[in-house]
């Protein structure tokens, strides 16, 4: 007896703004689309660039970030494999409201408009999906906006400290490991600081045995301090 060979799983079912839809839909969409590889810190899109394609992130992830007049970075969102960004100007047809910035080499997906339009189309579920994902990007947007506006420093790096944790955090004897690629400056640009604020704050942690830093990892000694800095 023989067996026919399953179809290749589609590139784009991973998504979570493709969740639940017909294989043969994803594929035909996919067939429309290329991949294209960007170093770490290439500037994919700009803020006012046509909104013309989807963005699908295959692998590595982004900063999504807009600049004030005098030219500082305010990070909007960190978005990782797998997820799509562009939708908005993709749905109104208006230039991008954001900046894209590969936050590490990445793969990325390209889908363009019309296909992506088409789609949505004969695709309904995959409209719900796109309203689900514009009001998700609000709600962090806010989020992050008030804990830039209600708390500190070290607060502010607690938290990030404890919402990487319960993401990618392993557990070990003495507490979570908890990865840290970034360098501080990145991480300050994202956090809405300074590079000087976030080594004072880690070193204050450090200090009072509520982590240990050690290279591209941090040992979360002492989570219970950490949550105590974020209210």
């Amino acid at each position: 007896m023989t067996t026919t060979p399953r179809p290749a799983q589609s590139p784009l079912a991973g998504v979570p703004l493709f969740q639940g839809l017909s294989a043969e839909s994803l594929a035909r969409l996919a067939e429309q689309s290329w991949s294209r590889n960007y170093p770490e810190g290439q500037v994919l899109t700009s803020e006012g660039d046509p909104g013309d394609t989807l963005l699908i992130v295959e692998s590595g992830e982004v900063r999504i970030s807009r600049y004030t007049p005098s030219g500082q970075e305010v990070v909007l969102a960190i978005v990782e494999a797998p997820d799509a960004i562009g939708e908005l100007a993709l749905i109104d047809g208006a230039a991008r409201s954001a900046t894209v910035t590969a936050q590490a080499p990445v793969q990325i997906r390209v889908v363009p408009r019309a296909a992506f339009l088409q789609f949505l189309e004969s695709n309904p579920q995959a409209m719900m999906r796109v309203m689900q994902t514009v009001v998700g990007m609000v709600r962090s947007t806010n989020e992050r906006l008030s804990d830039i506006l209600s708390l500190d420093v070290p607060g502010r790096v607690a938290k990030w400290l404890l919402v990487r944790a319960a993401d990618r955090g392993e557990r070990s004897d003495r507490g979570l490991l908890v990865p840290f690629e970034l360098s501080q400056g990145e991480l300050a640009t994202e956090l809405g600081t300074t590079r000087v604020s976030i080594n004072k704050a880690l070193k204050t942690f450090e200090a009072l045995n509520a982590l240990e830093l050690q290279g591209e990892r941090i040992l979360l000694t002492n989570t219970d301090l950490l949550i105590e800095y974020t209210y």
